[in-house]
């Protein structure tokens, strides 16, 4: 059973809508080979069996001759269709045809009924755009992911391949996605279909083609790898040119680091095997995009995500944004001894959600923080569930620090899935999903994003230490006996000696600037020996380095010059003096000369 091309007919009276999808899959933060690595992929995390790994594979042929040749018959019934379009079929006589399979494996296939259009993704996979039944942990939610199948061919069209279980034969259909278009009198609408026949009933459905000969031949034109094993192969014939296996990988290695590194996914393109054992490998061959990703601190948090955090928050956000009220002294005591000391700080935050045709749930996020070593560069990820959230990534903005903000728990996912846009890159505070299904979904999701930043708040910021001794070198203090009301006898009292404090370390005062210089009592220090040294604006009334914000200055974009040491930068305004002789010496310059500067300057080992 050979199948056809055919358009259904259109009502000229009804209102036309045209496709002006297509751009949120082709755009500034995401490319067209990125977008079909994301959108193919997800469509199998969410239909995985849980048997295994997911495995995706990414196969790109090039037909010539008689082969060729046999896929332009497929489209000798579309082509009035192509050219109401302007759109043509590329000649092969002299270029060879580009064609692209994405297989999975260990996956369900698009279950459900060929012919009931509420049961099913089946029917949702071809006749729905638009609109989406997933929810939860899965990734879709418009219904329009799709449409980066046609868009990666010239001809606009694809086939998909599916196996399900108890299945005799695979069913295979195929979809052309061109515009609202007119050929004579008759007017069309801008999805069509390459199907097998209708239903009997009076709904008329396109049925797949289930013939095993029409199998075996897709299999050897198109080098299809599925036999027997359930699941979706999608064929995109006249592959557009810019969509390469270097692209596909780099797609992989930018987007799903995070299920790879867990154990979840395995992904093949062409000769190039990318798995959790390997991953590292690959990554560092592939051309990463503006942020290098730190996979070792992905792996990291890959390996624990799963397991019981040692912080869990007392108190839920959601009406509230994250803060040191949602924690006790000694939770922030441990997390900030840990980051200090470079370790992995993870803390599970409840999260108040309400539906709308409902009472109170709890969610919950993972959040991750990791100080930096040397010479590595802030980063930040943000994932519901494998997606990751590329263009959230801004929030943790001004952080030194490697962050990760994680919703895997289904109710929290869910609900930043009804937050996001259809390319899966940002969340949106006023979708109309969003709101439609959730209570005071615009502060909940403010607290869920601003989660990691507001925990790196608490983390570095300094708590409150008495030194007696901090201010000796500047004032002196008006005896006790002044400061009281009345006169009061005069005792003469036996004044101590006391020998003269040799400071180690002095301060002084430059335009724009200051100068960090050893004092004698640096001579009985060991070496090396460690300085923290925090800065900030003064204000009145209040602790500036609590009020210090990284819009007032950021150290790595300072002049140092700096004498028998090292520095290291661990905040925007806190630095790490390493000095290895007594005789030592640093010079800041590059403040804003228009404000006050407060240094503070304390050994630290």
């Amino acid at each position: 059973m050979a199948g056809y091309w055919e358009f259904n007919k259109a009502d000229p009276s009804s209102v036309r809508i045209g496709l002006t999808q297509r751009d949120q899959f082709n755009n500034d933060i995401v490319g067209l080979a990125e977008a079909l690595v994301r959108e193919s992929i997800q469509n199998s995390l969410d239909a995985g069996t849980g048997e295994g790994p997911v495995k995706v594979i990414f196969g790109l042929k090039n037909l010539k001759g008689e082969m060729a040749t046999i896929l332009e018959d497929k489209f000798s019934d579309l082509l009035p269709h192509l050219n109401e379009c302007k759109l043509e079929l590329p000649v092969s006589e002299n270029q060879p045809v580009r064609v692209l399979t994405i297989e999975d494996f260990n996956t369900h296939g698009l279950t459900g009924s060929f012919v009931d259009l509420e049961k099913g993704n089946f029917c949702d996979f071809w006749r729905v755009v638009g609109e989406s039944k997933k929810s939860g942990k899965q990734g879709g939610r418009w219904g329009l992911g799709k449409l980066v199948y046609s868009s990666s061919s010239q001809v606009r069209s694809f086939f998909g391949l599916t196996l399900r279980a108890n299945d005799c034969c695979p069913a295979i259909m195929g979809q052309a996605v061109l515009a609202n278009h007119k050929i004579k009198k008759d007017h069309y609408l801008a999805h069509g279909f390459w199907f097998g026949g209708r239903s009997a009933d009076e709904l008329q459905l396109q049925l797949p083609v289930q013939d095993k000969d029409e199998f075996e031949s897709f299999r050897e034109l198109f080098d299809i790898k599925r036999t027997d094993q359930r699941g979706l192969s999608v064929i995109i014939p006249y592959l557009i040119d810019g969509i390469t296996e270097r692209d596909l990988v780099a797609g992989v290695v930018n987007n799903y680091y995070f299920p790879i590194l867990a154990g979840n996914l395995d992904v093949e393109v062409g000769k190039t095997i990318i798995k959790a054992e390997n991953f590292l490998q690959v990554a560092s061959n592939t051309k990463e995009k503006n942020t290098p990703i730190p996979f070792l601190f992905i792996k990291e948090i890959s390996d624990v995500r799963n397991s019981n955090p040692v912080v869990v928050a007392l108190t839920s956000i959601g009406d509230c944004r994250l803060s040191r009220k949602n924690l006790t002294s000694d939770q922030i005591s441990y997390m900030k001894s840990a980051f200090d000391s470079g370790k992995l700080v993870h803390l599970r935050v409840p999260v108040d959600l309400r539906r709308r045709d409902g009472a109170f749930e709890s969610g919950k996020i993972d959040l991750f923080l990791k100080d930096l070593s040397e010479n590595e560069k802030p980063f930040s990820l943000f994932a519901r569930g494998s997606i990751i959230v590329p263009d959230e990534r801004h929030r943790f903005r001004g952080a030194l620090a490697l962050g990760a903000m994680i919703a895997n728990d289904a109710l929290a996912a869910e609900f930043l899935g009804d937050a996001e846009n259809p390319a899966h890159t940002a969340w949106n505070i006023y979708a109309e999903k969003l709101n439609d299904r959730w209570v005071n979904a615009g502060k909940t999701l403010t607290a869920i994003r601003h989660s990691l930043k507001d925990l790196y708040s608490v983390v570095v910021e300094q708590d409150d230490e008495r030194d007696n001794d901090a201010l000796i070198d500047f004032f002196s203090l008006v005896e006790k006996a002044q400061a009281s009301k009345g006169r009061k006898r005069r005792v003469i009292k036996p004044q101590p000696e006391i020998p003269q404090r040799e400071v180690a370390i002095r301060i002084n005062k430059l335009k724009g600037g200051f100068e960090l210089k050893s004092g004698p009592g640096a001579e009985t220090w060991s070496f090396p020996k460690r300085i923290r040294v925090r800065m900030a604006y003064d204000t009145i009334g209040t602790d500036p380095f609590k009020r210090f914000s990284p819009f007032d200055f950021n150290l790595s974009n300072l002049n140092f010059k700096i004498t028998n040491g090292d520095i290291k930068i661990v905040r925007p305004n806190i630095l790490i003096f390493i000095v290895n002789y007594p005789r030592f010496d640093l010079r800041a310059d590059g403040f804003d000369v228009r404000r006050d500067l407060v240094v503070d300057a304390r050994p630290i080992q």
